[in-house]
């Protein structure tokens, strides 16, 4: 793979996922990156001896951040403009943390409630509707 500016390097630029259980560092969410992991991403990535795909875990206040030399189809420039092309970059990944609240399987949702109700409603009619038939049999 070739790396440097250009549309035809980004067309050979194969983009990779996120690591499994991983999500890319956003700053929208996760604020600025901090200047060491930036500055160790960047020495990563500019380091030829280190293969693509290699990580580093690097711990941080409460979380550890993972980082891994990859191909990029951009990047900024120094006057921050997008730049079109295939580089090695080092990304920032976080841990996905769940952050969605479980339903114990010992309460009852709204739907299952409903579906415990139609189903002995359902019961109910097909017992009378047994009986009924029984009934008229005698």
């Amino acid at each position: 793979m070739q790396f440097g500016p250009g549309s035809q390097l980004a067309a050979q630029c194969v983009p990779v996922l996120p690591p499994g259980g991983w999500r890319p560092w956003t700053p929208e969410l996760d604020g600025p990156v901090p200047d060491t992991l930036g500055a160790r991403a960047r020495a990563l990535a500019a380091d030829p001896a280190v293969e693509l795909g290699a990580t580093e875990a690097i711990p941080l206040t409460g979380v550890t951040a993972l980082i891994r030399v990859e191909p990029r189809m951009w990047q900024l420039d120094q006057a921050g403009a997008l730049t079109q092309g295939c580089f090695r970059t080092g990304a920032i990944y976080l841990p996905i943390i769940a952050t969605e609240t479980v339903t114990p399987p010992t309460e009852r949702t709204k739907l299952d409630k409903t579906i415990g109700v139609l189903t002995v409603v359902s019961l109910v009619i097909g017992t009378i509707a047994t009986l009924v038939s029984f009934g008229g049999k005698r």
